[in-house]
């Protein structure tokens, strides 16, 4: 199985899988039901609304202007807020 087609299992079944995200497509699985900007401005709010998960993401080098969350990122963001 190459890589495509576990993504498409991956999303087929709901199952959640680190990687790299775009900052708007990780606030989307957060917030489903909400506009791309307004789920990504609730992501943020709770991202900085969690000191621990905040100063991890600084001590990583997270980077506010960056589009992406880098792997890493994700698995804390994750382990902080839950899966989405």
């Amino acid at each position: 199985m190459n890589l495509n087609e576990r993504s498409c299992v991956a999303e087929e079944t709901g199952e959640f899988r680190l990687r790299i995200y775009h900052k708007s497509e990780l606030a989307r699985m957060y917030f489903p039901q909400s506009r791309q900007k307004t789920a990504s401005q609730n992501l943020s709010r709770w991202i900085q609304g969690c000191p621990e998960l905040w100063e991890g993401l600084r001590r990583m080098g997270y980077e506010k202007t960056r589009k992406y969350y880098l792997k890493p990122e994700v698995e804390l963001i994750v382990k902080c807020l839950g899966e989405p």
